[in-house]
């Protein structure tokens, strides 16, 4: 992530970039929760169309969905979605990109 590029070289809009740290911190606590909050409930309009946007929210999903997974085999999906959570609202919250590591990648395809 060192050369991750800033949200505004990026041209993300402020309200894309707030959304995207609340469903992270939504996320942080929650799992899979920030990403149907913001997906299903607490839309932004022209949010289908942000492809930053939506990468973030695809990988929210997988965070989620990874999480979810770590609860039923271990027991242990909170430190997923917690660390995660946390380095996505940390990262967005200092005006940088984010892509999860491993399930960013797995996002992008």
């Amino acid at each position: 992530m060192a050369d991750a590029k800033t949200l505004e070289e990026l041209g993300v809009p402020k309200d894309f970039r707030d959304r995207a740290k609340m469903m992270w911190l939504i996320t942080l606590f929650g799992g899979l929760w920030g990403w149907i909050i913001c997906t299903y409930i607490w839309k932004l309009d022209g949010q289908e169309k942000n492809e930053w946007y939506q990468f973030q929210l695809k990988q929210a999903l997988y965070v989620g969905l990874a999480s979810w997974v770590g609860y039923a085999i271990m027991g242990l999906g909170f430190i997923i979605h917690f660390i995660f959570g946390l380095l996505g609202f940390l990262a967005i919250n200092g005006g940088k990109d984010f892509e999860a590591p491993v399930l960013g990648g797995i996002a992008k395809k």
